[in-house]
């Protein structure tokens, strides 16, 4: 054998024995762990699936940690869990990430029973990429020094039992034996005799308090299974002693293998199931063994199908063809908590789950299986519902440049067009059903720049945890936890219907291929144009709700013409502050009068002509005389209220300060930012000049027209995360689409 052969061997046996040989310790040196981390030695496997979620997902974060409505609707990273190191990556929305962690922290509060948890969900919603990955992530914890759990292990000297002393006791074997049940290794104190154990192991008060919560019961009320129960009395009836008996018990630690079947069994329906005469399993080598030391059938090593998921996982992949039947036969097993094997009876814990479409249901609620439904947990697994979460399936497919072939939000957008037809709308839902949105918001349409009249827009910002700025402080206000409950409650109704996974990948691959060589980015055209002539009209008018379309755009428009408002909007925050300041110190004069401005120290004529000027950029409107003049009482009646609730009694407190000045001056900015594209607009130079830009064309333009679009495209790509080329594209959209006069 060559050095390198010797050497790469070598390392593998150090690498192997350090992570895959498995950690067998004495029972007195496993009591020691125990006392040392008494919560992550003494799991069962429903506290030790919950810890392992909760290791790879962490503590959910609330965006609005301040908020007295909150109903902990909170954004939970599920990426460990569901994505990284996947073959498949499934994708939490927040929805299900809130419903998923919630039933996860039920399985360490109070004592738990067997039941069956089925995840339920339409066909191409993930059901199957979700559990697969949640399995391999729990193998892997469970392999961890954290996330270990132990098995009672036997190793049986035979020399103890010898009549006569040998010289030699070579030809004595230690017989080992394993747990075909994985029975936590405490249960093999007796029960009787547990309490009184466990109260002397620990001297502290607050461990033992922790100890008597209901999630421990399973500490005092389980029982050893029948081999290791029989094993331990013949072996204390022969020896007379409980230490020599729990010399010959070990811990050995837990190795969860799904490929095997060990702790993890995995039925799909067409997995055939194997007749067998004889019920029982057992293990004739060492039923010889146990019957050649004490004598035949003393210790019956038998033990029941259900051994290997005992305190372990079994999980159905769907309720259909074989899946059906181990469904029926689980009924006893999960109702009373044991398996009998002969004569013999096993208690049987473990995490029962099945995976199921709504079809399926029917045959749960036929009348053979009825009294199985108290023992059964429904998970809803509908599509996804919150657009980011939907683009990050399309990204793990198509790879993660795919964004750059997009306008900023178009990406986003295509996502809510296919989501749109996954949600409840009044004409796709029974007559009598009242939008729980509108029992918040009366009236939806005063929203109709930012959202569609089924309110579908807001409602996926909801369902992302967002509370979008738009709303009124009124709606923010009454935004409470009843009104959030409602929504997050009706979103369990939806997601069942619409596009499917599978077709939203398939449309997305059909839209990408179709606008994406065009060597301009996709913009809301392509998206519209997609939807409404490209993907048939049966289509359509079934799945996306009507008017849908035109709202998303519209507020798409509505957004893009501000920002490039803002990109355009040069202003002198210093001039705009005078103006304010001069105009609500002259609305306390006569008109005709000079006088000095207390606040700028400026000189004011204060005119007709001077109130139109200033109140027409605080109104936004043209104003005539009497109606500049009417303004000005207006604000004069303001700032005599104001003065004296805010300034009396605050000695040094600024005008700036004020809520009428904040008001005016956000105003006046606003409503510049409103006019700032107008000018240009007229200037038939503008769009030629953008067009132009970065060629050796764009410097033929005159000097300050080259400075407005520099100035508006650097900000574009500055401050609204577009590149060069997306700049220049969003601002001939907008020209090219009159949004200014779309929304004058």
């Amino acid at each position: 054998m060559s050095s390198s052969v010797k050497e790469a061997l070598d390392r593998l046996k150090q690498e192997m024995d350090k992570k895959e040989k498995r950690t067998i310790i004495s029972f007195s040196q496993f009591l020691e762990e125990a006392q040392n981390n008494p919560y992550a030695v003494f799991r069962n496997i429903f506290q030790l699936f919950h810890d392992m979620v909760k290791t790879y997902v962490g503590e959910g974060k609330d965006e609005y940690p301040d908020d007295p409505e909150s109903i902990g609707f909170v954004q939970y990273d599920c990426a460990k869990l569901f994505v990284e190191g996947a073959d498949n990556p499934f994708f939490a929305d927040r929805l299900f990430a809130n419903r998923f962690i919630r039933s996860i922290e039920t399985f360490r509060q109070g004592a738990q029973q067997n039941q069956m948890h089925i995840f339920e969900g339409p066909s191409g919603c993930g059901k199957s990429t979700f559990f697969n990955n949640l399995l391999k992530k729990f193998e892997e914890y469970a392999d961890t020094k954290e996330g270990r759990s132990w098995e009672i292990f036997w190793i049986i000297d035979e020399a103890v039992f010898s009549q006569t002393k040998k010289e030699n006791d070579a030809c004595f074997q230690k017989i080992e034996i394993y747990c075909p049940s994985h029975d936590h290794p405490i249960l093999l104190i007796p029960k009787n005799y547990r309490t009184y154990f466990l109260d002397r192991l620990f001297k502290d008060k607050e461990i033992k308090k922790r100890l008597a919560e209901k999630e421990y019961e399973w500490l005092f009320n389980d029982e050893v299974c029948t081999i290791c129960k029989s094993l331990f009395w013949v072996l204390f009836d022969k020896l007379g002693s409980l230490d020599k008996v729990l010399d010959m018990v070990y811990a050995r630690s837990y190795k969860f293998d799904r490929r095997l079947g060990e702790g993890i069994s995995v039925f799909n329906p067409g997995d055939k199931q194997i007749q067998m005469k004889n019920p029982a399993l057992g293990d004739a080598q060492i039923q010889r063994k146990l019957d050649a030391i004490f004598g035949a059938n003393l210790v019956k090593y038998v033990f029941s199908r259900h051994a290997k998921t005992n305190n372990g996982i079994y999980v159905l992949m769907d309720i259909k063809a074989e899946n059906k039947e181990r469904l029926l036969e689980l009924h006893n097993v999960i109702s009373e908590g044991v398996h009998k094997v002969g004569d013999i009876e096993e208690r049987v814990n473990s995490l029962f789950f099945a995976l199921m479409t709504p079809e399926d249901k029917e045959f749960i609620q036929e009348e053979k299986i009825q009294s199985f439904q108290e023992r059964i947990k429904y998970h809803k697994m509908p599509y996804i519902l919150e657009p980011q979460t939907e683009i990050k399936v399309y990204r793990s497919i198509f790879g993660s440049q795919i964004d750059g072939y997009f306008l900023p939000r178009v990406f986003e957008n295509f996502a809510r067009v296919i989501i749109s037809s996954r949600m409840n709308t009044e004409s796709n839902h029974p007559e009598g059903w009242i939008n729980p949105l509108k029992k918040w918001i009366k009236n939806i349409e005063k929203y109709e720049k930012y959202c569609d009249e089924n309110g579908l827009l807001l409602r996926m910002e909801i369902y992302s945890g967002i509370i979008p700025s738009w709303l009124s402080e009124e709606d923010k206000k009454n935004f409470t936890a009843m009104h959030r409950k409602n929504l997050i409650s009706e979103a369990e109704k939806e997601g069942g219907e619409g596009f499917s996974g599978r077709e939203s990948i398939r449309l997305f691959r059909e839209f990408f291929n179709r606008y994406s060589p065009r060597g301009k980015l996709i913009d809301m055209k392509c998206v519209d144009d997609f939807f409404k002539h490209k993907i048939g009209r049966d289509k359509r008018d079934k799945h996306i709700p009507e008017n849908f379309l035109k709202s998303l755009i519209k507020w798409y428009d509505y957004i893009v013409l501000n920002e490039i408002k803002e990109s355009l909007y040069f202003y002198n925050k210093e001039q705009i502050s005078k103006d304010i300041l001069n105009y609500l110190f002259a609305v306390n004069h006569d008109v005709g009068s000079k006088t000095k401005c207390k606040f700028t120290g400026e000189e004011i004529e204060v005119t007709v002509d001077f109130f139109k000027l200033i109140g027409s950029f605080i109104s936004g409107e043209q104003l005539n005389d009497k109606d500049a003049l009417a303004f000005a009482q207006e604000v004069q009646r303001k700032y005599v209220e104001v003065m004296a609730q805010e300034l009396q009694g605050f000695e040094g407190k600024n005008i700036t300060e004020t809520e009428l000045y904040q008001e005016l001056f956000n105003s006046y900015v606003r409503n510049l930012k409103e006019k700032a594209l107008q000018p240009f607009l007229k200037n038939e130079n503008f769009r030629e000049a953008i067009k132009s830009f970065g060629t050796e064309e764009f410097k033929t333009f005159d000097t300050r027209l080259r400075d407005h679009v520099k100035y508006m495209i650097g900000n574009l790509v500055g401050k609204c995360d577009y590149t060069e080329q997306g700049a220049q594209e969003i601002c001939l959209y907008a020209i090219d689409n009159k949004l200014v006069e779309k929304f004058s």
